[in-house]
């Protein structure tokens, strides 16, 4: 079984113009009519609510509006550059233009309904807090990231190069059943880290009585059990790799796969920071999938051009044993040079 590879060209200008230009266009309607409001608004406007749905933050539309225009230029720029690094992978590329233009459209849209909500009002200390206006705002950034990502169609940057002569390979017999599996955890440190900061949450949300950030906080912690551990098998069927309760689960099918390496991880350097990365810069520019510590780790290069990793102890023999496994089965191409 393979991948559908989509069409052959990477589709360049629906994705500078989903992940570019849309989050500064919608950024742009934003000021545009809140500019046309002036006339209609109390100066300043309400711009911040407390729990008790007071507003105890005020500003000048001016300064609102160059607030809506800023934030969407540097979700353009942020659009730009992590399109380029996603270039290999039309998954991740339509989730940044959703990310970046769903995000521009909530923000823009909340603040323009928050601010139209205070037309005809003489003092902007009694607005209503936006409450309903949160749900449309969240409504109209989900309609409008996901149509972004549907604007970007599938493509294939053409096969993977096919396994070197010096590539890991372990042998396999015809007929044998061989399965390769090994856990991999977040190392010690970050785990200490991570379980600190859900007690500072849980503990701030009990003395303030926000029990929003105790919910938080146990959201985070099931998040972090989910995922601080992991377990990497390779067999017939292909790699999978699965959380601690079955999630994440990522399965890449043997046909699929055009090759195995291995490679050296920082996850700092190469992804700036664990979890599931992708790496924007460096030698594994574009390469996505799980890092929970540094290390070796193995390296699976699609007939789609996709690479993806999971750094694993001993993924020298994973690698070997995935391309021994592909080219049994006819995954892995040989190179007719050879």
């Amino acid at each position: 079984m393979t991948n559908d590879p989509g069409t052959g060209r990477r589709p360049a200008g629906r994705i500078l113009l989903t992940s570019t230009v849309a989050p500064p266009a919608v950024a742009a309607a934003g000021a545009l009519v809140l500019r046309n409001w002036r006339a209609q608004l109390p100066d300043p406007i309400a711009t911040h609510w407390n729990l008790d749905g007071a507003a105890d933050g005020f500003a000048g539309l001016p300064a609102t509006i160059a607030l809506v225009l800023g934030f969407g230029a540097l979700f353009a720029a942020l659009g730009f550059g992590l399109s380029r690094a996603a270039a290999a992978d039309p998954a991740l590329t339509r989730a940044v233009a959703a990310t970046v233009t769903g995000t521009v459209a909530f923000v823009t849209t909340l603040i323009v309904l928050a601010t139209g909500s205070q037309r005809g009002l003489a003092d902007a200390a009694a607005a209503a807090p936006p409450g309903t206006s949160l749900l449309a705002a969240l409504g109209v950034g989900l309609a409008l990231g996901a149509g972004a990502a549907a604007a970007i169609p599938r493509w294939s940057r053409g096969p993977a190069a096919p396994p070197a002569a010096e590539a890991p390979r372990i042998p396999v017999g015809t007929d044998e059943l061989v399965v390769w599996t090994r856990s991999v955890a977040t190392g010690s440190v970050t785990t200490s880290v991570l379980v600190a900061a859900i007690g500072l949450v849980a503990a701030i949300g009990v003395l303030t009585r926000l029990w929003i950030l105790l919910g938080l906080a146990v959201l985070l912690a099931v998040l972090v059990a989910a995922t601080c551990s992991i377990r990497v098998t390779v067999d017939a069927r292909g790699v999978t790799v699965a959380g601690l309760f079955g999630w994440p689960h990522l399965h890449t099918p043997l046909g699929d796969i055009a090759s195995a390496s291995v490679t050296d991880v920082a996850p700092l350097r190469h992804f700036g920071g664990y979890g599931y990365r992708m790496a924007v810069l460096g030698p594994l520019r574009g390469a996505r999938g799980f890092v929970l510590r540094g290390g070796p780790a193995l390296v699976l290069h699609r007939r789609d051009g996709v690479r993806t990793l999971v750094v694993v102890d001993d993924a020298a023999t994973a690698a070997g044993l995935v391309n021994s496994l592909a080219e049994r089965t006819g995954g892995a191409r040989t190179d007719p040079t050879r």
